[in-house]
C-alpha cells in the first residue's frame, strides 16, 4: 500500500472503514479491515497493540512503585482501580465468551495472598495481564464479525460492530487506564514531591528505553508518522503538517491528557493534582496537569540525556481546552536552544 501523506496520518483505520461503508464500497471496507491502512495492521489489531502497550507501561510504573516507601493509600488506589476496571469490563463485555473469561479472572488474582502493598502490586500486574487477554480476544471477535457482515453486504451491522469495538469497548477501558496512570503519578507527587516525581518519570522512561531507541533509529518522517499513530490511538483528533524544517502535530484535543482534563479530572472530589514547580516537569509553566508531566520527561529530558536532543518539542502544551502542539525537527540540532534549556535538570535526575 502506498505511503500515506502526512495529512492522512491522523485518520484512524476504523474511520477509513466507516467512510468506505458509507460510500457503499464494502469491498474496500473489507480489504481495509483485513489488510490495514499502512499504519494499523488490521481491524482486529487496531487497538489491541495499543492496549497491550498501555499494560506494559503500567507494569513499569508498578515496578517502580514497588521500590518506593509507599503506604496503605497506595494499596487502596490499586484496589480501587481493579474494582473500577472490573465494573467497566462487566458493562462493555456482553458476549457469552467474554462473560466466561471474566469468571476466570478472580482465580488468576488469587496469588499472592496478603493485603500488603507488595501483594496488591503483584495482584494488579496479574489483573492487567488478564484484562489484556480478554480485550484482545473480544477485539478479534468483533473484527471477525464485522468482516463477516461486510461479506454478506450488511453495511449497517458492520458499522454497528465497528462502533461497539471502538466506542463501546476500547474507549471506556482506555480512559480508565489513563486515569489510573494519572492517579499513580499524582500519588507520587503528593506523597514525595515534584523532585521525586521527576525521578519517577526518568525511571519510567528508562524502563521503556528500548522503544525510545527504536524511535531514535527512524528517519524524521518515519518517527513523525509513528508519533501520530501513537497519539491518535488515544482517541483525540490529530492533524499533521510538514514544512522544510519540521513536522507539526496538532491535537484538538489530546486524546489522553487533554480529554482527561476536559472530563473534569482536576477539579471536584478526588481531583488529580497539578504540578506547581516550574521546571522540566512543567516546561516552565507554573501549573501543569500531573498526567501531562510525563511527556516533557519521557519525550524531552530522557532523550536529551540519552541521544543529545529531545524527541518532541512542545509548543504551549496542555492548554485548558485540551489541545496540545508538538514539533518533530528534521535535523538533530534544530530544536530551539531555549526549549532545550527548559529541559535542564538541576543535578542528577535520578
Amino acid at each position: 500500500m502506498p505511503a500515506a501523506a502526512p495529512e492522512q496520518w491522523g485518520r484512524r483505520l476504523s474511520d477509513a472503514i466507516r467512510e468506505a461503508l458509507d460510500a457503499g464500497d464494502l469491498a474496500s471496507a473489507r480489504r481495509l479491515a483485513l489488510e490495514g491502512d499502512g499504519q494499523a495492521r488490521s481491524l482486529e489489531k487496531e487497538y489491541s497493540l495499543m492496549y497491550r502497550g498501555l499494560g506494559i507501561t503500567l507494569r513499569v510504573l508498578l515496578n517502580i512503585l514497588g521500590k518506593m516507601p509507599v503506604g496503605d493509600e497506595c494499596g487502596a488506589l490499586l484496589r480501587r482501580f481493579r474494582e473500577d476496571m472490573t465494573a467497566c469490563m462487566g458493562r462493555v463485555y456482553t458476549s457469552p465468551e467474554a462473560r466466561r473469561a471474566m469468571e476466570a479472572v478472580p482465580e488468576r488474582l488469587a496469588q499472592p495472598s496478603g493485603s500488603d502493598v507488595g501483594a496488591e502490586l503483584a495482584r494488579t500486574a496479574r489483573f492487567l495481564e488478564a484484562a489484556e487477554d480478554l480485550f484482545v480476544a473480544e477485539q478479534g471477535r468483533l473484527a471477525r464479525e464485522a468482516v463477516g457482515a461486510m461479506e454478506v453486504g450488511d453495511a449497517g451491522r458492520a458499522r454497528a460492530l465497528l462502533d461497539d469495538k471502538e466506542l463501546g469497548q476500547y474507549v471506556p477501558l482506555h480512559d480508565r487506564t489513563i486515569r489510573f496512570m494519572a492517579e499513580v503519578m499524582g500519588h507520587v507527587l503528593e506523597r514525595f514531591g515534584p523532585a521525586e516525581l521527576l525521578r519517577f518519570h526518568m525511571a519510567a522512561a528508562e524502563g521503556q528505553r528500548q522503544g525510545f531507541e527504536k524511535w531514535e533509529r527512524m528517519s524524521p518522517a518515519e518517527f513523525a508518522q509513528a508519533s501520530a499513530f501513537l497519539l491518535k490511538q488515544h482517541m483525540g483528533q490529530v492533524h499533521v503538517r510538514e514544512d522544510d524544517e519540521k513536522f507539526t502535530i496538532e491535537q484538538t484535543p489530546c486524546g489522553s491528557g487533554g480529554r482527561l482534563r476536559l472530563a473534569g479530572a482536576y477539579s471536584g472530589p478526588g481531583a488529580l493534582p497539578l504540578v506547581g514547580a516550574s521546571g522540566p516537569l512543567t516546561l516552565g509553566q507554573e501549573e501543569f496537569p500531573v498526567y501531562c508531566s510525563h511527556c516533557p520527561v519521557w519525550n524531552g529530558v530522557a532523550p536529551a540525556e540519552w541521544f543529545g536532543r529531545p524527541h518532541w518539542v512542545f509548543d504551549n502544551p496542555s492548554r485548558r481546552d485540551g489541545s496540545c502542539t508538538l514539533h518533530i525537527y528534521k535535523r538533530r540540532d534544530e530544536a530551539p536552544a531555549d526549549y532545550v534549556r527548559r529541559l535542564a535538570v538541576p543535578g542528577p535526575p535520578r
